[in-house]
């Protein structure tokens, strides 16, 4: 928050602090019911943010402990922000003064009148875990509570709005207010939240139940929109439900790709019911360039050792290739050369092997292109080398061995780079073998390496029927013979030429792999493939592609329905909203395999622990969540 918002909030911690705090041995609380609290200002957890009016921000109100006095709920995802009982922001400004009888705050029963309120007793409190899904960093997972009981919880949310009522009347925005239960009512209350806003006062109860035991034994969806129209005035009802399947999933968030299908439809007819045939599907994609797993990964190794030559123009150093066998590269030259004397049969065994997507995808897309010519040869050998005076040694060897008339290599007319261009000339006796000295090895080897991988990846779109060559000519401009006949000398120029190369290449890789994961987990057809293609490429123009990327895309119900009769669905929320005039109403209820609140029997529990036990949960039980949300106009 800042600007005025910031003044709001600090205006609403001083007259909380005013009206509330105490002090003690333990230090500093505030008390309401008899009940001893503790209230920060937090940022809002990822469950509770949809409920939460998209507000960045919550007032949390947890008992008070020593638990909580050692480490007062300071979980990992919370900004460096000051506590409602710190030093309010000024600005170096004195705050304005707001004069509040504390007899304002003598009032008994609960103005908001809830029916579920129930005396369950005061028994011993223990902290719990609120799972956070969406967060993708390990200590970021869980947060933990102290919990207030349930009975009270209503009344200290109303103690606090009718705080919040007395302040100036230009604050119109509040940080919503959130009451952590216990969960020990008999609806299983966890968390109990208020909003005022413009007007208008929000009460949101969650809950969760279960473990349940297969899907028969949950709750019935008319049961839920029977429980939904039981209060207040209904004039308009709609339910919506948005079930996601992982396809792809990874142990390791950071390190694994990923793919999930996100289904929206209205009006379902039962509880984890199958995305209905006129559903809204989106597959979420998050490819990750090194995933060990995608068929294509062999040639992100071969781009990231391009990238790694092209960083050594720059650096100065190069982390060249370590052999494991015994074999040299000498020997390695010596096979292509008796490969290209031997080239009919060679020539045979390329036109055996298929070129279409899923032969490729079969074949991890390792030497399928069959217009290969000697300068991809070079550069699958000259990789390897060790050190640069063994790659100035290896091009001298070849350049020798095709002046003498030894080998007489097929270069591709359209091969402009410096080596293929040389070594046309040594065959037409134009020129002589040239001295490589300087930095002109490395370059010349760049160089094969940018239009070898170029020319892969033109073959794979292509001979795919992925796309056209016209569509991938932003990706593949020519960097050919950047390097100069002869010149050893590093220009800013040249350098700039070459990673606009890699950055190009890196982007068709990213679109490859997203073709790919489609096809392989979701097996699209050509013509759907070649449309997400086309879609990916754009969008890779606007983007600089990284280690992980993500995409979105929009598939037709049709293509996808068969694939989740084997699927099992990993969540599954319903929707239910009503309104009338002023007064709306939202029941949202999330099925889950795991519980988005874990109680906890041990403060000191370990959160690790809690994640392991959720995945010893037998995979046919399932939890329930329940997020009620009652809105109207505010009477103050």
């Amino acid at each position: 928050m800042g600007g005025k918002g910031t003044d709001e909030v600090d205006q609403v911690i001083i007259v909380l602090k005013r009206l509330l705090l105490k002090e003690s041995e333990d230090g500093e609380y505030a008390e309401v019911g008899g009940e001893r609290l503790m209230i920060t200002l937090e940022h809002c957890p990822p469950m509770l943010l949809s409920v939460n009016k998209d507000i960045q921000e919550i007032i949390l109100v947890q008992q008070y402990s020593q638990v909580c006095k050692k480490s007062p709920i300071v979980p990992s995802f919370t900004r460096d922000i000051p506590s409602m009982f710190s030093s309010p922001r000024t600005n170096g400004k004195t705050p304005s003064k707001t004069h509040i009888d504390n007899n304002d705050l003598d009032v008994t029963g609960s103005p908001l009148k809830c029916p579920f309120m129930q005396d369950m007793g005061e028994d011993n409190l223990s902290p719990f875990i609120i799972s956070l899904p969406t967060s993708k960093k390990k200590e970021d997972q869980t947060l933990r509570c102290t919990p207030i009981p349930a009975c009270k919880a209503w009344y200290i949310a109303s103690k606090f709005n009718l705080a919040g009522s007395k302040l100036c009347g230009d604050v119109d925005k509040f940080v919503p207010l959130w009451v952590v239960c216990d969960g020990k009512d008999e609806q299983g209350t966890h968390f109990v939240g208020m909003h005022r806003e413009e007007g208008n006062l929000s009460r949101t109860l969650v809950r969760s139940s279960g473990p349940y035991q297969g899907v028969t034994n949950l709750p019935s969806l008319d049961h839920l929109i029977l429980h939904h129209t039981s209060v207040g005035r209904i004039n308009s009802l709609e339910s919506v439900v948005e079930a996601t399947y992982d396809v792809l999933t990874s142990g390791d968030e950071d390190r694994g790709s990923s793919l999930r299908l996100i289904c929206n439809w209205k009006r379902p007819l039962a509880m984890l019911s199958p995305p209905a045939p006129h559903s809204r599907i989106t597959a979420s994609i998050r490819v990750v360039c090194d995933d060990v797993r995608c068929a294509a990964h062999q040639m992100y190794l071969e781009l990231s050792v391009l990238r790694g030559f092209v960083s050594g123009l720059v650096s100065g150093e190069v982390a060249w290739f370590i052999r494991q066998d015994s074999s040299s590269i000498t020997d390695d030259i010596q096979q292509v050369f008796e490969a290209i004397k031997d080239k009919g049969v060679r020539q045979k065994r390329e036109d055996d092997t298929g070129n279409n997507l899923d032969m490729m995808i079969e074949g991890k897309f390792l030497n399928r292109r069959k217009n290969m010519d000697f300068t991809d040869h070079l550069w699958n050998v000259l990789l390897k080398c060790e050190s640069y005076q063994e790659l100035k040694e290896t091009l001298a060897f070849v350049f020798m061995s095709v002046a003498s008339a030894e080998v007489r290599p097929q270069i591709l007319a359209c091969n402009t780079t410096q080596v293929g261009t040389l070594l046309r000339n040594i065959m037409q006796g134009k020129e002589s073998v040239p001295q490589l000295s300087g930095l002109t090895p490395l370059h010349m080897l760049i160089e094969i390496g940018c239009e070898k991988i170029k020319r892969d990846y033109i073959d794979i779109f292509k001979n795919g029927e992925l796309t056209t060559c016209e569509q991938l000519s932003w990706f593949v401009g020519s960097s050919s013979g950047v390097g100069g006949s002869g010149s050893g000398s590093i220009d800013g120029v040249v350098d700039d030429i070459y990673q606009c190369t890699i950055d190009q290449l890196s982007r068709l890789h990213v679109a490859l792999q997203v073709v790919v994961a489609l096809r392989t987990y979701l097996s699209l057809p050509p013509p759907t493939l070649s449309h997400f293609t086309v879609q990916v490429l754009n969008q890779m123009k606007e983007v600089v592609p990284g280690i992980a990327n993500s995409f979105s895309l929009q598939l037709q119900s049709l293509c996808v329905r068969q694939l989740f009769n084997s699927l099992k669905v990993n969540s599954w929320e319903v929707n239910v909203k009503s309104s009338e005039a002023s007064f709306s109403k939202l029941l949202r209820c999330y099925v889950s395999r795991t519980p988005l609140i874990q109680l906890s029997s041990n403060a000191l529990d370990d959160p690790d622990d809690l994640e392991n036990d959720k995945d010893d949960c037998d995979e046919e039980k399932y939890y329930c969540s329940y997020f009620t949300c009652v809105t109207d106009k505010y009477f103050s």
